[in-house]
């Protein structure tokens, strides 16, 4: 079921859907959903102890990458899942996802 709830995540969250999505939030999404949505694709996102989120992309060795504010990327998240229209099991994925992916340095 898993699988299923993923795969229907990563078409309900693609970039192409939401024409107001940057190419950094779609690389965002990517890389919680384990998907390509941008390139360079991000492959870690982790929040410094002062509240900043720092992106590692795919084949760099560090973060270099600044995204922004935690505060910022969990109101973009959230808002993003608000308005694709998530079944309550998909919404428990993606917020799941999020949490595992969105690590703490």
């Amino acid at each position: 079921m898993k699988t299923e709830t993923l795969e229907s995540l990563k078409q309900k969250l693609a970039p192409r859907r939401f024409t107001s999505m940057s190419g950094k939030m779609a690389a965002i999404v990517g890389c919680i959903l384990g998907a390509s949505y941008a390139s360079p694709s991000i492959a870690q996102l982790t929040v410094t102890s002062d509240g900043y989120v720092l992106a590692r992309n795919n084949g760099h060795i560090g973060y270099d990458d600044f995204i922004g504010a935690e505060s910022e990327l969990n109101q973009n998240w959230q808002t993003l899942l608000q308005v694709a229209e998530l079944t309550p099991e998909e919404l428990n994925l993606a917020n799941q996802l999020f949490q595992e992916t969105v690590t703490h340095a």
